[in-house]
């Protein structure tokens, strides 16, 4: 019995593996079921239905299934693949349903991100010869922010390597891009009213190579760094768009602002001369802002203007995250900020920050989002809390 057990175990596994190997798609669809038989894709006609005006870019993603896998060739064949945009066909937001017979291919959605995602699962399930095996596919996302970060300030990329990260996060039907652009290794956005952010802020002249907790720390002494002009963040973002992907800037605040206290250090506490250096890893007590200067506000506004202008995404981020509020204790500015608002402390004092980007983000029509660092001290209630330090943070999050 044992052994009639373990034979039907074993042939259920190469089953599996077989089927699972036809289709080869990244995410699993919610369901998908193989059919006798496979639908030849080059070659065949594209028509599309149901559309407001031509779907031009997703005409040409269909295209690629269509086009020739042999050199020379340009057979036109009788099969057809129909993309169907039906707002009446109840497939959640986002979703697909996908029906493919060795003769046509319909792919129906009830937006046209749904026919993105949809021509995403066919490609991926196209063989090296172009052919999609027969199936019935019904899938829709189980998640709505689906997003992927990258850290562009310890280590720039270039605007292609960019697109190219998002063209990888399109095929795995991702659609949110975390942008991290500012923090103590390099401020890497160009800011029209404050051009020292990015010719002196956007440079460093070390980088810490070596473990994190090496002791010491050792140094690469190079001149390193790079930014992106305003022109190529809009190349970025409306690149993104056709991917059906929001672009999430990330502006640090209040901490980690080397980069930005050395091409400006009237920005932090110090009230006088002061020579800040932008650090290749770890940075210590000096990378804050100085919440007590209204000059800070001023400046900190001026710069969200102009990335409010360049992103269209609702939630903008401020970080928040690893704070040190050292220099604040010492900051008579800080303090009188303090004493005038009626705060208790400076863990609260950074919680009147957070709560004054909020207020200038809402009346703007955009959400603030920050690590979970941003509940200390009182979390502004549109606020949207992104917990990098576990789960605790985001359950605490949504009990507040």
């Amino acid at each position: 019995m044992k052994k009639l057990l373990l034979a039907i175990a074993v042939l259920h596994t190469v089953c599996v593996t077989a089927s699972s190997r036809q289709l080869h798609i990244i995410p699993q669809p919610v369901r998908a079921e193989l059919r006798e038989g496979v639908f030849a894709a080059p070659g065949c006609r594209i028509t599309a239905k149901g559309f407001p005006s031509q779907p031009g870019d997703l005409l040409r993603l269909a295209s690629e299934l269509a086009a020739p896998r042999e050199k020379g060739s340009s057979r036109r064949g009788a099969s057809t693949l129909l993309l169907r945009l039906d707002t009446t066909a109840g497939i959640p937001r986002e979703g697909y349903r996908i029906r493919v017979t060795p003769h046509s291919a319909q792919l129906t959605a009830g937006d046209e991100s749904g026919i993105f995602y949809g021509l995403q699962t066919l490609l991926q399930a196209a063989d090296a010869n172009g052919n999609i095996p027969c199936c019935e596919i019904d899938d829709h996302p189980r998640y709505g922010y689906r997003g992927l970060h990258l850290d562009v300030c310890r280590h720039f990329f270039p605007v292609e390597f960019v697109k190219r990260y998002l063209d990888r996060m399109a095929s795995l039907k991702l659609n949110t891009f975390h942008w991290h652009l500012t923090d103590d290794q390099g401020w890497r956005i160009e800011i029209k009213r404050y051009p020292r952010l990015t010719e002196v802020g956007a440079w460093r002249d070390k980088t810490q190579i070596g473990g994190y907790d090496e002791k010491p720390a050792t140094f690469e002494f190079e001149k390193y760094g790079g930014f992106y002009t305003q022109d190529q963040i809009r190349e970025v973002v409306a690149y993104a768009e056709k991917l059906h992907i929001t672009v999430i800037p990330e502006i640090e605040m209040p901490g980690h602002a080397l980069a930005a206290l050395t091409a400006y250090p009237e920005l932090g506490c110090v009230n006088g001369p002061e020579s800040y250096e932008i650090g290749g890893w770890i940075s210590g007590p000096s990378n804050v802002f100085c919440p007590g200067k209204e000059h800070t506000f001023e400046f900190l506004e001026n710069v969200l203007d102009e990335v409010i202008a360049l992103f269209p995404s609702k939630l903008i981020h401020i970080g928040g995250d690893e704070c040190q509020r050292t220099r604040w204790e010492a900051c008579p500015d800080c303090q009188a900020r303090i004493a005038a608002e009626g705060l208790q402390d400076e863990t609260q004092l950074q919680s009147y920050l957070t709560h004054r980007i909020d207020r200038f983000l809402a009346a703007r029509g955009r959400q603030l989002i920050g690590w979970d660092e941003i509940m200390d001290g009182g979390l502004s209630p549109e606020a949207v809390v992104m917990s990098w330090r576990g789960t605790a943070g985001g359950i605490a999050a949504a009990r507040q």
